[in-house]
């Protein structure tokens, strides 16, 4: 249980950012870093045609006879379907079929950040929410950089948390959305336990794609206890 769980942290971390200059500073600048259109990241990596790509970089790290299993596994850990009290009930009962959710929700398959305006659309391009956003100052100890927008009608995505990760740094987005500021201060507790969104670029390019399987591979076997 203790490795398993080692090994969920990390995942929950994807993979290694790089937060320069004060936290204020980031919060500041960090929707300018990250415009664009953005998809879930697993479905991405876990398509057929980047398997080679995980076998060059599991392999090395755990070896031919243990590659196979370690690749799903990693997929697995994250691409769990439940999340807040059902996730909670289910891995307290059965720790080692712990998974996170990392796909949208809401209704949500996609994410446009436009200035500071996030805007989500659902799988037929029907606008779920669009609201502009300024910073919340509100230290967090997952390191999450907090925005609110001003909208009364906002519903679910009044707050956003990020995880100061860019395409440019790390190749994908980490975030959390929620309607009370509460829900998003801990991956294992509240309404939304075991939820943390994994996104990549839409227009992602093969170099992206692969930077971020061998960043997830690295960060999340290099050093692992046997």
């Amino acid at each position: 249980m203790k490795k398993l769980l080692s090994v969920i942290l990390s995942i929950v971390c994807l993979f290694a950012f790089c937060a320069c200059g004060t936290a204020e500073e980031a919060q500041d600048e960090f929707l300018s870093e990250i415009q664009g259109s953005f998809i879930e990241l697993f479905p991405e990596l876990s398509k057929e045609e980047y398997h080679d790509a995980w076998v060059e970089a599991v392999e090395p790290l755990v070896g031919e006879d243990a590659a196979e299993d370690t690749i799903a596994y990693l997929l697995n850990v994250c691409m769990g379907s439940l999340y807040g009290e059902e996730a909670i009930a289910k891995y307290e009962a059965d720790p080692e079929s712990m998974q996170f959710n990392c796909y949208y929700i809401g209704g949500v398959a996609m994410m446009t950040v436009e200035g500071n305006t996030i805007t989500g659309v659902d799988a037929d391009g029907n606008v779920v929410f669009s609201h502009s956003y300024s910073p919340v100052d509100l230290e967090n100890e997952n390191g999450f950089l907090f925005y609110q927008s001003a909208d009364a009608d906002a519903g679910q995505f009044t707050y956003f948390a990020f995880s100061p990760d860019t395409m440019e740094e790390t190749f994908h987005l980490e975030f959390r959305y929620a309607e009370d500021l509460d829900d998003l201060q801990s991956w294992f507790e509240g309404s939304y336990a075991y939820w943390n969104v994994g996104a990549i670029a839409e227009d992602y390019t093969e170099e992206e794609i692969l930077g971020a399987i061998n960043l997830f591979a690295t960060e999340n076997l290099s050093g692992e206890e046997e």
